[in-house]
């Protein structure tokens, strides 16, 4: 009896802060979140009040808590449980909540642009791009997310993970998340770049990571830095003779000619 008391005390499940935090960073109520998850109507009000969730349910409200795009797929198969303004306020807020980080935002006009027809290990190819051109011919960074070494050869995990949990889906962006310059540097990547697969994307993007240094954050993890992929992509510009947006097509043409000379 005592190891189960114990076991019971050890779980840390979600507190009052915490889903009160939900319900402000969503715009829903408790009576909305309730319903949205298909529990009794006053359970939200009651695990405010002291009383204290199940496992199952503690993890579901982390989950939200933790991933807005979770939330945000959620709210869109179940919004006939809510009004239709309880659905837009939430469904507002939520966005905005997705689109702090502009990766997110470059990913979802990918997605838009492909009418969801895309998928989330090619997105990561764009994205890599659209930084590497962004920071090469601009001088910045489009997103904060730096290049990610990891087994599964996938440059920005989180976003990945994200989207394979979720699936694919198009967002209604009706606020303008990005700049009319990060609109016409990510178009004109995914005109330059999407007449080739994931296949030759793969080949590429081996070829450059063996020139480009690795190092890491300060969390340990193992990157390719934004300097880096700067450095490297400024040399392509010089290299290809690259000196507009319009021109960045030359590089994947270029460069695919010299990787079959290569492996003739």
């Amino acid at each position: 009896m005592k190891s189960s008391k114990f076991a019971k005390e050890s779980v840390e499940v979600i507190s009052g802060d915490e889903i009160k935090l939900i319900l402000d960073r969503y715009r829903i109520g408790k009576k909305p979140l309730a319903k949205l998850l298909g529990w009794g109507e006053t359970t939200i009000i009651r695990y405010m009040e002291g009383d204290i969730p199940t496992g199952e349910y503690s993890n579901k409200l982390k989950t939200i808590l933790e991933d807005p795009e979770y939330y945000y797929d959620m709210l869109l198969q179940r919004k006939d449980c809510l009004t239709n303004v309880a659905f837009k306020k939430s469904k507002k807020a939520t966005l905005s909540k997705i689109m702090e980080s502009n990766i997110y935002a470059v990913a979802y006009h990918i997605v838009n642009k492909a009418e969801g027809e895309i998928c989330a290990s090619y997105i990561q190819f764009f994205l890599y791009y659209i930084q590497a051109f962004s920071l090469a011919l601009y001088d910045k960074e489009i997103f904060i997310e730096e290049f990610g070494i990891n087994n599964e050869m996938i440059p920005y995990q989180k976003l990945y993970e994200g989207m394979k949990r979720c699936g694919v889906h198009t967002l209604e962006m009706g606020e303008d998340y990005l700049t009319e310059e990060e609109k016409e540097l990510v178009d004109e990547v995914l005109d330059s770049f999407s007449w080739y697969g994931p296949k030759t994307f793969q080949t590429m993007l081996n070829l450059e990571r063996s020139m480009l240094k690795v190092s890491r954050d300060k969390y340990n993890n193992k990157i390719i830095s934004k300097d880096a992929v700067k450095t490297y992509f400024k040399e392509i510009l010089e290299k290809y003779n690259i000196t507009s947006l319009k021109e960045i097509g030359k590089y994947p043409d270029l460069r695919m000619m010299e990787i079959k000379e290569i492996n003739r």
